[in-house]
Parts: C-alpha cells; structure tokens; sequence
C-alpha cells in the first residue's frame, strides 16, 4: 500500500508541472502567425548580460481582471543588439502571467490582452518572433489537453514514463527547438529525476547502499541550476518522512536507509556524521547540567563561590564558541521556564 501511495503522489507531482503551464484552456482560436522570416533562429539565445532589456508598459489597472489587480508583469521580453528575441523561460513567465485569468474573462480577452501587450513592447523583427512563439506556446496547450485526457493516471512507474515520454514528444513537435529547451528543459529534467529516484528506490535487486550510490549518481547527472532547486524539496522530503518513520518507531538504520534513498549515500553519511555529533553533544551538555546542579545544592558556598564553581565547570568541559552555545541552551531553558 505504502508504495501504491507514493506512486501515486508521484503521478500528482509530475502532473503539476503540465497543470501550472496550462492555467487557462486554450481555445481553438490562433491568429494568422508572422512571415515565416520573423521566426526566432538560434541566434537568439544570447547572454542576459549582453543585451538590453525590454521594460513592460504600464496597463489600464481598469480593464484588468480584479486577480491582476495589485500584481506586477511576470516575465519579460528580450531582444538582442539586432533587435531579435532571446529565447529565455522569462518568457513562458510572461505567457502564463497572462494567461491565468480563466474563469475572471474568457480566454480570447487574456490572448488579445498578451498579443497587445507584445506589440506594444516589442518591435519587428522581435515583435514578430514573440508571436511566432506564442502561437506555438497555444497550440502546445491546446494538443496537451487532450493528451492529458487519453492518459489514465495510474500510479505505475512504466505509464508514468509513457505519459511523460508523449508530453516531451509533443513540445518537440510544436516548440521551435530554442523554446523548448528555454521553456522545459529543467521542468523534464526534474521530472526525469523523479522518476528515476522512485525506479531506484523500490529495485528489489538493490540494497540500501547501492540504492544511496545510484541515488548520488543521479543527482550528480542534474545541471547545477536544478540541484540547487531541488535542495529544499528534498529536504522537506526527507524532514517530513525521517518525523514519520520516527514516530512509528524505527530505528537508527531504517533512518539512515531511508536517507540513502531520498538523497543518497554521501548525504547520508553527512547527516549521520551531524546526528552523531549532535548526539555526543547533548551527552556533554546533560552530564554539565547534572553536576552544575550538584554545585548548585552544595551548601556552605555563598554566592560567589557557586558561580565560580560553575564558571570553572564550564572552562574544563567546553571551549569558548562552545561555551557560547551552552549560554544560549541555558537562555532557552529559562525562556521554557517562564512560558510555563
């Protein structure tokens, strides 16, 4: 059952990629796109740092749906020294931005409202291309509904990869090929990952310490900007079902095992390494606290001899920084204290 459920969580989180980029149906509506000269070329992508920027104009806050209302523009257009539309995710920002109105207007309002807002801040050949890629962008919406609509969401590992493997194939199909790397690339590679982390995690051919090596190897595959995103979804991860597994009563190794399988054996020897010294640590600060509590019911010391006593303590078993962290233990213990 355990694994039918996360099979199934799995299902929903690659599905929420597809469900953010579609916030709107798109309908069967697509203006007459540009002359095929002002489609966006390779060139195209150039550097952020060398080129200028386009600055979004203001808007009638008026005509506006009231969910715009108090927003700024998501995303931005562009453009190179020639005057050429980069190719960049900001853009798909852009498209989504306004396209999220569904249910405040009817969609052809947010299209218009988005091919205006290209027009006004774009000029030729730039203009052109935008639409270009906006055409391509709606008609990718559109097919990816009915997609969605023939692919049954069964929590199974090879119907997962069929489904993710038809909805790559159609961006390929419909997306210039700079716009579907700028638009998806990192969206594919996460959900590639996903996929793979999961085939890993339940190979019933593989140990826990081959599963935390193939696991380091994945995430080792993944370009630096997804890894960077991933770590606090994996840590999140790791917290929630670490508390679980916990609470049901595991021990040390079912810990660590789940550690090798969520981010690998390297990170599972970090965080053991931590709970270890942290372990060792609050050993250190319980035997302080009992025999300064033995100083503390000692009689015939007045005042000054107690805390000198103490201070002595303190100085045998701990460094400066050390000691440090011991005041603000015994600072959160009072704050305890009186919150009582």
């Amino acid at each position: 059952m355990s694994r039918y459920l996360l099979l199934l969580v799995l299902a929903v989180a690659l599905s929420l990629t597809i469900i953010l980029s579609r916030s709107a149906t798109v309908p069967t509506y697509v203006a007459a796109p540009p002359s095929p000269a002002s489609s966006p070329t390779p060139a195209t992508v150039a550097a952020v740092s060398q080129t200028p920027r386009t600055k979004p104009q203001p808007q009638n806050s008026a005509k506006l749906p009231a969910s715009f209302q108090g927003t700024q523009i998501d995303g931005q257009l562009r453009v190179d020294a020639a005057g050429n539309l980069i190719i960049g995710a900001e853009i798909r920002q852009l498209f989504d931005y306004f396209l999220a109105a569904i249910g405040e207007e009817p969609l052809k309002n947010s299209v218009a409202r988005l091919r205006r807002q290209i027009t006004t801040e774009l000029r030729e050949p730039a203009q052109g291309q935008a639409l270009t890629v906006l055409n391509q962008y709606l008609s990718y919406k559109r097919q990816l509904l009915d997609l969605e609509a023939s692919y049954a969401r069964a929590p199974d590992l090879s119907a997962l990869r069929q489904r993710l493997d038809a909805v790559q194939a159609l961006r390929a199909r419909l997306l210039d090929p700079a716009v579907h790397q700028a638009f998806f690339a990192i969206d594919e590679a996460y959900d590639r990952f996903s996929l793979e982390r999961l085939a890993i995690r339940f190979d019933p051919a593989m140990d826990s310490d081959a599963k935390g090596r193939a696991i380091d190897q994945l995430r080792a595959g993944l370009p630096a900007e997804l890894q960077e995103l991933l770590m606090p979804q994996l840590q999140t991860e790791l917290r929630e079902q670490t508390n679980a597994l916990v609470q049901s009563g595991a021990g040390p190794e079912q810990v660590r095992q789940l550690r090798q399988q969520l981010v690998g054996s390297a990170a599972a020897d970090r965080l053991d390494a931590l709970d270890r010294q942290r372990q060792q640590w609050q050993q250190r600060v319980t035997a302080y606290q009992q025999a300064r509590a033995s100083i503390e019911s000692t009689r015939g010391l007045d005042d000054l001899e107690r805390q000198a006593a103490i201070e002595r303590l303190e100085e045998q078993h701990f460094d400066a920084s050390e000691r440090l962290r011991l005041l603000a233990v015994a600072q959160q213990r009072q704050a305890a204290k009186a919150e009582r």
